[in-house]
């Protein structure tokens, strides 16, 4: 168990960073001017969620050919995922549940499979794999 908590530091840690701000009370944040762009909550779900993916998939010491642990990581995060906002409809009051965060939570998610399979090689990304 320890292994897996060390190889995925990075992924966890984001994870929890997420399901933090997912769950927290709509008013304990920050008021901000960036709530006026159109789309902005579908927006983040999408660079979330595409930001955990890649950071996950990299993390995952497989080869770029390891096609079913890869897809098995994109969809214990979109479960991951559900569950966030089913806590969020059931759990938060200030918060609501929406189709649409699902959908962009899994366009956030194919993104980053999309890059990983193109870019995930680079050395850029080699201390993600430590």
């Amino acid at each position: 168990m320890l292994r897996y908590v060390l190889q995925y530091k990075f992924s966890l840690l984001l994870a929890l960073v997420i399901a933090l701000l997912s769950l927290a009370p709509s008013s304990r944040l920050p008021d901000s001017a960036l709530y006026s762009i159109p789309y902005i909550d579908k927006i983040a779900h999408c660079i979330m969620y595409g930001s955990l993916g890649f950071v996950a998939l990299m993390e995952n010491r497989c080869s770029r050919q390891c096609i079913v642990n890869h897809l098995i990581i994109i969809f214990g995060i979109f479960l991951a995922s559900t569950l966030i906002e089913i806590l969020q409809a059931t759990v938060v009051p200030s918060r609501a549940a929406e189709w649409s965060d699902l959908l962009a939570n899994s366009l956030g998610l194919l993104a980053a499979y999309l890059v990983f399979r193109l870019f995930g090689g680079l050395w850029i990304f080699r201390f993600l794999k430590s």
